[in-house]
Order: C-alpha cells, then sequence, then structure tokens
C-alpha cells in the first residue's frame, strides 16, 4: 500500500502547502552562492534547536552552540532566566567562551579583561578612564539573542522580528507533550563531521523510499512502507510507521522475529507464544508495557496506544529531527559548514527515562532495551568524529544512522557530475518536497 498524507494549516492563519512534486535542480546542494544566500535567509530567521536544559542546572552555567559563522553563548542567569548572546566581546570582536561548555560568576572576555554580568551588563572594563569618548556600558553590553524553551530543550532565533517558538512550532507542541521529554535524561551526545551537503543529509531522513535497500533490518520490526505522514507550515512534517510489526510489502512469518525477540523478553512476554501469531504482538505489547510500565513506576496514561508502540519522527524546520518512542527520543540533523557547501556536522542527542522508571533487573523487566541511563550518572561526554570513524566501526550513531552515513557522501559526490543534472522524486518522497518547498519560501522571502 502506498504512504498517506494530509496537509494540516495551522490555527493562525499560516496555510499548508501542497508539494508540487516538482524536480530539484542540483545546483542547490553545491553551488557556493547557496551557502550565503540560505545564511540569510534561513540559519539567520528561524528557530533552531540549540541544546538541552538540564545543561544549565544552576546559576552561571552556560554551554556554546555554533551555527555556519556564529557563536552564540546560552547561560543561566543571576536570577535563573536562562538567556541567550552573540559569543563576541563588544571591545575588539573577540570570541569569549572557547570552551563547549562550564560555569562562570561573570563572563570575561580573556583578551583584554572586559566583564559582563551574566545578564549581558558591560560591568567592568579594564582602565576606563582611558577611553576616551567613555564607553557607554549599556550600549557596549552582550548583543542578546532570542531564546525560547520547549519540554526541555533550549532554541534560539537571530531573527530580531522573529514569530514566537509556539507559534512556528503549532500543533507540534500539543501533539508531543505526554512524552514529557523534560523527564527524560540525556544518554548520549554526538557529533559526526560529514561530506555532504546540509540538505543531503535533511532529504535523507525525510523519506523511507531507501529503506528497503539499506535498512535490511526494519523489515522485522516496523512497516515503513505503510508509513502515515503529516505537512505542516513553515517546512515542518512528521511520519508514524507502527513498530512490533513486519514489513507488509512480505509474508508475515510464522515465528517471531529475532529484532522482536530482544523487545517481547524484556516486557516479560514469551516470544514463542505468538508463533503463528505475529500480526497480533503489537496489540499485545501495548496492553502489556501499560501494566508492567505501572509496576515500574513508568506512567504511558497520557499516550495513545499508537504512541506506546509506534515510531514517530516529526521534522522541525530547517535541521531538526526528533525520532519518537515512549521511552526514547533522538534529537538530530544536519549543521552547514559555514563556507562549504560539500561539508556539514550532523548532531544527535539520545534521551532516555531513566533506568530507574525503565526496568527491573530483579524482575527481568525493561521497557526497551536501549535503556543505558541512571539518574546517578554524570553527563555524557560529547563525542566528536568524522564519516570515516563511523565506517570503519570506531564510533556509531546507531546501526541506522550508520548505514545512512556510509551512502551520504557518494550522494553528495555525484551531484558534482556532469551526468546528473536533477533529482527526481516520487509521492513517497512527498516531505523531502515539502521542506523544499518551504526552502524557496524562505529564500524568496514569501513565507506568509
Amino acid at each position: 500500500m502506498p504512504q498517506v498524507t494530509v496537509e494540516e494549516p495551522f490555527s493562525s492563519g499560516v496555510p499548508a502547502r501542497t508539494p508540487e512534486r516538482a524536480t530539484l535542480d542540483k545546483r542547490r546542494y553545491i553551488e557556493p552562492s547557496a551557502v550565503a544566500a540560505e545564511w540569510e535567509a534561513i540559519w539567520t530567521r528561524c528557530w533552531l534547536f540549540a541544546g538541552l536544559e538540564s545543561d544549565l542546572p544552576d546559576v552561571g552555567d552556560y554551554f556554546v552552540y555554533n551555527v555556519g559563522v556564529e557563536s552564540i553563548v546560552i547561560l543561566r542567569d543571576e536570577e535563573s532566566r536562562i538567556r541567550a548572546f552573540y559569543n563576541v566581546c563588544q571591545h575588539r570582536g573577540n570570541r569569549i567562551f572557547t570552551n563547549e561548555r562550564g560555569a562562570v560568576q561573570q563572563v570575561a572576555c580573556p583578551y583584554h579583561g572586559w566583564r559582563y554580568a551574566l545578564d549581558g551588563q558591560l560591568v567592568i572594563v579594564p582602565d576606563e578612564e582611558r577611553f576616551c569618548p567613555a564607553v557607554d556600558k549599556e550600549e557596549r553590553s552582550l548583543k542578546p539573542v532570542n531564546l525560547a524553551t520547549w519540554a526541555g530543550t533550549v532554541w534560539i532565533n537571530m531573527d530580531p522580528g522573529a514569530i514566537p517558538l509556539e507559534e512556528y512550532l503549532g500543533p507540534i507542541i500539543d501533539n508531543l507533550a505526554p512524552y514529557h521529554f523534560e523527564n527524560m535524561q540525556l544518554a548520549k551526545h554526538q557529533t559526526v563531521a560529514l561530506d555532504a551537503n546540509w540538505k543531503t543529509v535533511r532529504d535523507n531522513f525525510l523519506e523511507q523510499y531507501h529503506v528497503d535497500f539499506i535498512h535490511p533490518q526494519h523489515a522485522s520490526l516496523v512497516d515503513c512502507c505503510n508509513s502515515e505522514n503529516t505537512l505542516w507550515p513553515y517546512g515542518h512534517s512528521a511520519t508514524m510507521v507502527e513498530g512490533y510489526v513486519t514489513n507488509s510489502r512480505y509474508r508475515v512469518p510464522e515465528k517471531t522475529p529475532d529484532h522482536l525477540v530482544v523487545l517481547l523478553d524484556g516486557i516479560g512476554l514469551a516470544p514463542e507464544d505468538f508463533h503463528g501469531r505475529v500480526g497480533e504482538i503489537r496489540e499485545t505489547v501495548q496492553k502489556r508495557k501499560r501494566e508492567v510500565g505501572k509496576r515500574l513506576g513508568f506512567d504511558y496514561s497520557q499516550l495513545s496506544d499508537a504512541q506506546v508502540t509506534d515510531v514517530w519522527q516529526y521534522d522541525i524546520f530547517p535541521n531538526m529531527f526528533m525520532t519518537i518512542q515512549a521511552e526514547e527520543v533522538w534529537i538530530y540533523g544536519p549543521r552547514p559548514h559555514p563556507t562549504d557547501p560539500d561539508k556539514c556536522f550532523f548532531d544527535k542527542w539520545t534521551l532516555q527515562i531513566p533506568l530507574e522508571v525503565g526496568s527491573d533487573p530483579e524482575q527481568g523487566l525493561s521497557l526497551n532495551p536501549r535503556l543505558m541511563v541512571s539518574r546517578h550518572d554524570e553527563r555524557p561526554e560529547h563525542d566528536s568524529f568524522t564519516a570515516a570513524d563511523v565506517i570503519d566501526g570506531k564510533h556509531s550513531l546507531t546501526i541506522t544512522i550508520d548505514q545512512d552515513i556510509y551512502y551520504l557522501s557518494d550522494m553528495q559526490a555525484g551531484m558534482h557530475s556532469r551526468g546528473f543534472d536533477h533529482a527526481l522524486l516520487n509521492e513517497d518522497e512527498v516531505r523531502v518536497q515539502h521542506f523544499h518547498d518551504w526552502l524557496q519560501s524562505f529564500l524568496a522571502e514569501d513565507i506568509v
């Protein structure tokens, strides 16, 4: 069966846009001029996921978010408010914060010692009397950046006239509220440098047309070919893939597939009980997880049956993905290289419910076999590596994403060939077209 696509306008009056399913010119992926155009039209105007509130537990805690040519510091001020500023001293333009994260009592430029309070106000200028005219400390305070938080996530927007994050995300906020990401804990934080344009990476995760060919393991635990897509304004979209099922393109197996065995074992279901009844696993798991969750202290009551078992991917324009299960969420996506259209950086945060509410070794129960983080764990290190490290098996972002990374550099290289002019999309690649339609709208400043 084909995928199903639904278009939903925002209540604010911003319409959804029906994709034209046009071709995509290869020049948007390889020309240096696209880097500058997208920087001004996209990256400096859209809301961007920058990090997690959990990295700012105390006054003075900070982390740095780098995107394109900009560096932005996010910190918790003296009144415990989270703020964002351009990471640049107002004296001579030196970058102030060079570490990825940390804690400070004041913001101090290491070059000439100018100091700022945690609210950005300039407070100390060494040898202040030698400036003529006198330094206007209000004018020379740190330059602020729009900041908003949602469900434990932190977002920035460099556009002074930006619409509120709530308006930008629309119904996505209510749709995802039952998962309570704010109660999850960071289990992994990874960044990989890729030899691919950020849109090449983005396109890969916006369709399942490739799944049967490079992700064969999916056939025994999800049904990608029958996914349900939703399109929203501003280029956002989502897809729902049924879990605890097998690929409907093939005959339902008699025995429980190996990939489902470990999932059933974790919640105390005997895989052999489903011999000849594999099609009943999904519904049985929905009920069983609610029962086991109560015993372990994890509450599924706000989640629909589909949210208990299925995999949901939300795609937030321009560059963020959320692959969501009830017990785990991946937040991931590409950041553009400052100058090179053939490169980008791919970040992935893995958030999970803590082991304390998701498993009980004495009972032999686990709501999700991937759970790995305890409430007592320190924040995991931020691992940075290259695509070659992934291909060589030195690092992994999960087998599925590793498989994607293996092909991305070849996809980007092919864009430069004289033998290729433009991409041709089918109806199951509707989210790719939706993304590019809105990309063009931002570039043309036609976003109403």
